[in-house]
Parts: structure tokens; C-alpha cells; sequence
């Protein structure tokens, strides 16, 4: 049986099946290329996309906040200063002004826009120009955690598959939260929060429609929409932005009409500088060597500090204006020193006027000649002025206050905290306080007389020391030595109670910093010491013998509130009670009738204490002063260890700062008397014998003394046998400061 002949028709259907295979092959071959091309550029492009751990982990970087001691912003820390804000308290019409303007499909699109990315492509391919802008806010996003700005296709692509994945990690109320504490809004501001606060000096929430469309509107271009330096420009973006929300329908054709109308009201900025910048940069120290870099500039912690604002001002002020008025006066002096007035032939005004000029010239031309150097040297130079100021609550051991230096963008070194300086004669409170912890009393007498004291090396060689006076006013007791500041009776207290215990004494006092040696030039300060040091160590005495450590930091709380770090008072006893008030109470004689007697006359009468300090040569000067409440220690000098000239003293240059501070940082403070502690006898010494007064003693003086240690025999009342002896004993001879025989006590200097 023979093979049937394919039907006409089967043949046309077999021919068309061909025909269709075809044309699926034609039309399908494309789509395969394009996905084959996709999945080589997928995975070529996959391994340099974010990881998920690293999508599921983004941690912007955050502002640092610095608060003063009443919790008042004061300063912040930032590389992107950004104010993160949860999507709960962003504003709807926040939101709204974004979506309309950036994307309207935000809502609905799986990360990427599919028709405005095509459109831009061509576009590009077809005017030649660089690749437009038509993500969607999740690909601006990827572009602002993840990706470079670079416009190319290649850097699209990864930006469109970086979106992908960020819309499978995050939800999309989570992604606008990003977009909206991300995005950089000009003036060093990250994200809507801090923008807003920035231009208009308002929170978010509190903005207006309008204001928010400005925001908005700077999305495109930061910079160039700058509402505070581009206002036309600003005005006419916001109101395109007001277009497009009531395009979008967020916004009615009634509020649209009113909105364009309504004027930016730029909040005016003023360019204030940083209050104390030497603390803020003490603080910054502190958290980066302690918690790192990132977490300094990206944690978003909140440093509550000690600082008070308006004790910073007022010690700010009183620090300045002394300054300016030691400047002049080393001016002045290199004018005279150096001839100006004569090389110029002008008046010492003028030169004054013209004063860095003049120098800079003048020193060029005498340092060109080499036989003039002599005439020139150092030791005369004008070198500038500098300060520094530190005040402690004595309760707590908290820094109110910190100057470093004059200008903190001329000079970064904190002289408060760095300088190691030799104290001079504020130093000698420490030898007394080593006498009075031994058993010592303010009554004790030493002579003022001229000593000499062998090298401890070279045997051939002295040491004959002098005062400040260039006088000996013979035997005086502590108070009086130490109130007047007299060298040889520091040196001679030192002698008798030991130097190793001043050193040992010292040491417990908070002065570490430098080597201490135990030699007679020690009473006179001949070593380095901070400011810092100084103005803590004399805490100990209003504190009744404990010293407290100073602190900047009170508490340090996460971004979430967490506390992270919190100050506790760490105190260390120094001295006995009874000793600390001894030193107190001959501290108060150097304010009232010693070389800090301006403070008493000045008519500031809180009851104080403290010490001046003049170096050798006038090289630095010194007063350290507390009252019950507060310690404060000013320096004053140059950089540079050289000598400021006659009459740059501890009493003319560094009091008026304490003195111009001290009445307004107490001015609604009560007058706080240091409380007599038990274990300090007081007893009515006869002035003729200096022994405990008897009825028969008519001249008598009122003796603190510590428990234990009064037992000084008892007068019995024959003082002609030896008046002589024993006036000199108690007040110094070839001086008037016997009271007279009057039956009154008084207390001595």
C-alpha cells in the first residue's frame, strides 16, 4: 500500500509553524541577548554593591552636643551636622513637598522609576550631554550612602541595583527616614532637621508649608538655592516646589495662591565664636582619646560639661581687658628699650599706633648687623602677652571656667592646662601648709635675716637668697612672713619641717607634673607646675583639707539617652581640718593687709583667701584666691620664659583679673565664712612673753593653734624681765607692729 500524499492544507500549516518559529526566534532573540547581557552585567556589577549586612547596618554620622551646666546648648562636634529626626515626628506636608518633587511613584515603584530612566538615556544619547538626574528617591539614596556623584551608565546601573536592594532590606517609611536625615541641604547641614533649624532657627515641626518647599526646592541644588545667599533664586524654586505639591493634590489651589506670595523669612545668623574654645577643645580631647574619632564626630552623643556660660563671659572679659593693658605696657617698654621713638622721631603714641610695623621693621635692621646683636638681645624684645585663667567650684571639683591663652585661632596651646611655669611665691602656701600639718602655728615666729646656704654639690658654692623688697624686717611670725611674701622665712619654715615633706606634701597637693626636688630654692617655687594644678591644689584649703578632682564632664548620654558615662567626685584628704583652716585663716591676712590687700580695699568683702606669685626676673605672675565657694588661678607672661620688666608682679598684673571677676561671679552669692572645725584651739597669748596670757597680761594677741599643739607655757605676768626678748620674738625687731598696752586682743599679721 503506497504513502498518502500530504494534504494541501497540512502543507500550509507546516509551512506557517516554520513562519512563526521564525519570527519568535527573530523577535525572541533580542530579549534573550538582553536578559544573557543583564545577568553578565548583574554579575559583573554584584560584587561591588553593598553587602546586606552593610544595608542593614547604615549608621549616619551624627552631631556631638555640648551642654553647659544648666544644660543649655553650647557647642557641637561634627563632620555632617545632622539632627536626626524619626519619620513619626517628621511632618506629613514634609513628605508630601519631597514625593512631589522628586518622586511621585515613591509609594508604589519597587525602587526605580522604568520609564524615567529610558527617557534620560536617550536624551543623554541624543543631545550628547552628560547623563540627566531621574532616580527615584531609593536610588538618591544609594547614591548618597553607598555610591559616588559620578553621571555615567555604568554608575546608574549600580545605583538602580543598590535601590533594588535597599527596597528589600528597609520598608519604605524607613527609606524616606534616611532620605529625609540624609540629604545634604547647604551650610555644612545634613537632613531637613538640621537645615530648617539653620535657616529659619526653628524646629521641623514648627516650619510652614512655604518654609518646607524652600527645603525642598534645595534638593536639586544645594548650593545654588541657598535661601540666606541666593534668595531670588530660593523664591523662585520654592514656588515651583508649591506647584508641584498642588499638581500632586497635597496642597489646594487657595493655599497655592497664598504660599507663592509669602516671603522666605530667613532667620539672620550672627557669626558668634565659640564660647571658651580652649575648654571645648580640653572636651574634644577628652572624648576622641577615650572613645575615638567616629564616635566623637558620628555617635551623636550628648556631653552635659561643667562650663558656666556666664562665668566664662565675665572671666573672659576681666582676662582681655588685663591683657591688653600688660601688652601695652610691654610695648612701651621695647620702645624704650629699643629707641623707637628716637630711630623714627616720633611720639611714643604714634609708635604705639604703628606698633607691629615699626617692630618687625626695626628688628630686621638691627638683627642685619651683626655688631648691634648685643644691643638687642632677648631678654629686651617685645615678646606678647598671653593669660590664663581657671575657676573650680570648690564643692564639686567642677570647671566653670577656662581662658587658655588670648586667641585661640592665633594659638591652640592651652597655657591653662599645658604650660609648666615655676609658680614663685605661691608656692610657699605649700611649705606652710607642711608646717601647719606638723603641728606648726600661724603664731610661730621666724626670723627674716639674711642666710646662706651651702651647694649640695659643689661645697665651694652658696646660695645667699634675698626678698622681693630687697629688705629683712628680722623676726615676724608665719602669718606676717607669708602674708608679706617674705622669701628668707619660707625658705627657713622649709629648713626646720623638712623639704622631703614639702615634696611629699606637695605631691598629695595635685603637683605631679614636673620632678620636685627636695632643695631650699623649692619654697620659693623654683619648679614647673600647670595652672591647672595650682588652682586645684589650693582647693584643699577652702575644702578643709581635700582636694577634689577637677572635672569637665558631668554625664554623657547616647543618641537614644543612654548614659555612657556620668562624673562621680573623687576626693583625696591632703591636709588635717584643723591645718587647713590655720592655712585659711593666714591665706585671708594676705587678702586683707598683704600683697593681695586690693582685694579688701576694693570693697569685695565675701571672706577670701589666696596668694600672689612673681617669678625671677618678672618672668611670671601669679594670684591663686578662693572664697568658700569658688577657686580661681590667673597666670600672666609670654611663650617665650623672658622677662616682662620691673613691676610685672603677681599683684599688678594677675590680681585685677581675679579682682574684675570674682565680685560678679558672686553677685547673688551669700558671704560664706569658713567654718572654724573642731580640733583648732584658740588662745590669748601674751605679746610680751608669747606665752598662754595670764590676768596680769594687759598687751595679749588671739593664737590659733591645732589640738595637741597649744601647750606654750603659761605667762606669769613679769614681763619687765623680758619685755625686750620677747617683743622681738613675737612681732620683729626695729618694727612698729607691737600693739599697744591697752587691754584690747587683736589679731597679728
Amino acid at each position: 500500500m503506497s504513502a498518502r500524499e500530504p494534504h494541501k492544507s497540512e502543507i500550509q500549516d507546516k509551512n506557517l509553524g516554520k513562519k512563526k518559529l521564525l519570527w519568535i526566534l527573530i523577535l525572541g532573540l533580542p530579549v534573550i541577548l538582553s536578559f544573557v547581557a543583564v545577568k553578565i552585567v548583574w554579575n559583573n556589577l554584584l560584587p561591588t554593591l553593598p553587602s546586606f549586612e552593610k544595608l542593614e547596618s547604615i549608621e549616619p554620622r551624627l552631631i556631638t552636643k555640648i551642654y553647659d551646666k544648666d544644660s543649655i546648648l553650647v557647642h557641637e562636634f561634627y563632620v555632617e551636622k545632622r539632627i536626626w529626626t524619626p519619620i513619626d515626628s517628621i511632618p506629613d506636608f514634609v513628605k508630601n513637598a519631597v514625593i512631589a518633587t522628586e518622586d511621585r511613584k515613591f509609594w508604589s515603584h519597587w525602587g526605580m522609576n522604568l520609564l524615567a530612566i529610558p527617557s534620560a538615556v536617550v536624551e543623554s544619547m541624543q543631545k550628547g550631554t552628560k547623563l540627566r538626574g531621574a532616580s527615584s528617591l531609593t536610588q538618591q539614596l544609594a547614591k548618597l550612602l553607598f555610591l559616588t556623584p559620578e553621571r555615567s551608565i555604568t554608575r546608574k546601573i549600580r545605583e538602580a541595583m543598590t535601590a533594588i536592594r535597599i527596597e528589600r532590606t528597609y520598608t519604605k517609611e524607613e527609606i524616606l527616614e534616611f532620605y529625609l536625615n540624609e540629604v545634604y541641604l547647604a551650610g555644612g547641614n545634613y537632613g531637613f532637621q538640621s537645615a530648617g533649624q539653620f535657616y529659619f532657627g526653628r524646629p521641623l515641626d514648627s516650619l510652614s508649608i512655604p518654609e518646607v518647599a524652600v527645603l525642598a526646592g534645595m534638593l536639586q541644588r544645594p548650593e545654588a538655592y541657598r535661601p540666606d545667599k541666593k534668595p531670588d533664586a530660593a523664591f523662585a524654586r520654592r514656588n515651583t516646589v508649591l506647584f508641584a505639591m498642588r499638581d500632586a493634590g497635597y496642597i489646594t489651589d487657595e493655599q497655592y495662591n497664598e504660599f507663592v506670595k509669602t516671603p522666605l523669612n530667613v532667620k539672620e545668623r550672627e557669626d558668634v565664636g565659640t564660647l571658651s574654645p580652649y575648654y571645648m577643645e580640653e572636651v574634644r580631647k577628652y572624648l576622641e582619646n577615650k572613645y575615638g574619632e567616629n564616635s566623637l564626630y558620628s555617635d551623636g552623643i550628648s556631653v552635659y560639661s561643667t562650663i558656666d556660660q556666664n562665668a566664662q563671659t565675665i572671666v573672659e572679659k576681666a582676662a582681655q581687658e588685663q591683657l591688653a593693658k600688660v601688652d601695652k605696657r610691654l610695648r612701651l617698654r621695647a620702645i624704650y628699650k629699643l629707641g623707637f621713638a628716637k630711630k623714627y622721631g616720633i611720639s611714643v603714641d604714634s609708635v604705639l599706633a604703628n606698633f607691629d610695623s615699626l617692630y618687625n621693621d626695626f628688628s630686621l635692621q638691627v638683627l642685619a648687623k651683626d655688631s648691634l646683636k648685643v644691643q638687642f638681645p632677648d631678654s629686651v624684645r617685645y615678646h606678647k602677652g598671653q593669660v590664663a585663667v581657671i575657676l573650680i567650684e570648690n564643692e564639686t571639683g567642677a570647671i566653670r571656667a577656662m581662658v587658655g591663652g588670648k586667641n585661640f585661632n592665633e594659638s591652640k596651646w592651652n597655657r591653662a592646662v599645658q604650660s609648666l611655669r615655676q609658680p614663685g611665691s605661691s608656692f610657699k602656701p605649700f611649705v606652710y601648709a607642711t608646717a601647719m600639718d606638723n603641728g606648726a602655728s600661724p603664731c610661730d615666729s621666724v626670723n627674716d635675716a639674711p642666710i646662706t646656704i651651702p651647694d649640695p654639690v659643689d661645697t665651694a658654692k652658696y646660695w645667699r637668697p634675698g626678698n622681693y623688697s630687697k629688705e629683712f624686717k628680722g623676726m615676724m611670725t608665719y602669718r606676717k612672713a607669708l602674708g608679706l611674701s617674705q622669701n628668707l622665712p619660707a625658705i627657713q619654715v622649709g629648713l626646720k619641717y623638712g623639704f622631703n615633706n614639702v615634696v611629699n606634701y606637695a605631691r598629695k597637693f595635685g603637683i605631679r607634673r614636673a620632678p620636685l626636688q627636695a632643695v631650699p630654692s623649692l619654697a620659693l617655687g623654683s619648679v614647673g607646675a600647670t595652672l591647672m594644678e595650682m588652682t586645684s591644689a589650693y582647693t584643699v584649703f577652702p575644702n578643709g583639707g581635700n582636694r577634689i578632682e577637677p572635672y569637665y564632664i558631668e554625664q554623657i548620654t547616647g543618641k537614644n539617652g543612654e548614659v555612657i558615662e556620668k562624673n562621680y567626685k573623687v576626693e583625696h584628704e591632703v591636709l588635717k581640718k584643723p591645718s587647713a583652716y590655720l592655712m585659711v585663716s593666714m591665706l585671708q591676712t594676705v587678702n586683707t593687709s598683704g600683697t593681695a590687700a586690693k582685694i579688701w580695699a576694693s570693697g569685695f568683702h565675701h571672706p577670701s583667701g589666696g596668694k600672689t606669685g612673681t617669678t625671677n626676673d618678672y618672668i611670671d605672675a601669679w594670684y591663686i584666691g578662693f572664697t568658700k565657694q569658688y577657686t580661681m588661678g590667673v597666670w600672666i607672661g609670654t611663650d617665650d620664659p623672658y622677662t616682662m620688666g620691673p613691676g610685672h608682679t603677681g599683684t599688678e598684673d594677675a590680681l585685677p583679673v581675679w579682682l574684675n571677676s570674682m565680685p560678679a561671679i558672686h553677685k547673688d552669692l551669700p558671704e560664706l565664712q569658713f567654718a572654724v572645725p573642731a580640733g583648732v584651739v584658740s588662745r590669748r597669748v601674751c605679746n610680751y612673753t608669747g606665752k598662754a596670757a595670764g590676768a596680769y597680761c594687759s598687751a595679749v594677741t588671739s593664737c590659733l593653734y591645732s589640738a595637741g599643739h597649744s601647750d606654750i607655757g603659761n605667762c606669769d605676768g613679769n614681763h619687765f624681765a623680758v619685755k625686750q626678748e620677747s617683743e622681738a620674738t613675737i612681732f620683729g625687731s626695729g618694727t612698729n607692729n607691737a600693739p599697744k598696752a591697752n587691754g584690747k586682743t587683736r589679731q597679728v599679721f
